[in-house]
């Protein structure tokens, strides 16, 4: 009798567990994060009323790996003096550039500065530079490989008057648009630790009526 041939056994596709699925979604955030995108919160109000405090958005790190930040640009950086801290803020001027601010006017080059749409200045005072330098700083010339943040709420906001140029090596990304927003209610957020923050808006969740601000969701940043 011819013997029977045994058919080779088909070999069934390899198909991940649900945890080396949940592993491997990880991994690609982690590498998305890491080089391509970021998420980032505001924490203060220093950008107001550009960012407002409980928005939450989005920046791409392509951008400036080719270039540098520009003038007028707002930009997410690691904070020069405390490392770990992400900051946000607006580019308004680069190396080889004087800046000179007076009574809160902002000049560079000896031109006075564009003022963003909605900035703002929130103090009447004006202080001498021996108080600070918030309302009359410089001439400053910016220098090499460094560029000179300020906020658009000119008058609260902890920036390159306080503590000097930024490193380009500091900057991380370019925001882009917002995908969420909730106000943190009537009361002030004291920011102590990044948790505070979290700790705020999740109140602000249960809030009835939900303090989401959907007008804002998906703006883009300018």
């Amino acid at each position: 009798m011819a013997k029977r041939k045994h058919k080779p056994k088909e070999e069934k596709p390899y198909r991940p567990s649900g945890f080396e699925t949940l592993i491997i979604a990880l991994a690609i955030a982690l590498i998305l994060r890491a080089t391509v995108i970021q998420a980032f919160n505001i924490p203060s109000g220093s950008m107001e009323d550009t960012l407002l405090v409980g928005d939450f958005l989005l920046g791409e790190k392509i951008t400036f790996r080719f270039r540098n930040p520009r003038p007028g640009e707002i930009v997410i950086f690691e904070h020069p003096k405390v490392k770990g801290r992400e900051l946000i803020k607006r580019c308004v001027a680069v190396a080889g550039d004087t800046v000179e601010v007076v009574n809160k006017v902002l000049y560079v080059n000896g031109k006075k500065f564009p003022d963003p749409p909605k900035s703002k200045h929130i103090d009447p005072n004006i202080y001498p530079r021996q108080y600070t330098p918030r309302d009359n700083f410089g001439p400053f010339v910016v220098p090499p490989n460094c560029i000179f943040m300020m906020g658009d709420n000119r008058d609260n906001s902890e920036d390159s008057r306080f503590w000097g140029a930024l490193p380009l090596k500091n900057v991380k990304a370019r925001p882009l648009f917002l995908y969420f927003s909730i106000s943190p209610g009537p009361h002030p957020v004291q920011v102590r630790r990044n948790i505070d923050i979290y700790i705020s808006l999740l109140k602000s969740l249960f809030h009835f009526p939900p303090l989401v601000r959907p007008m804002r969701i998906g703006m883009i940043i300018k």
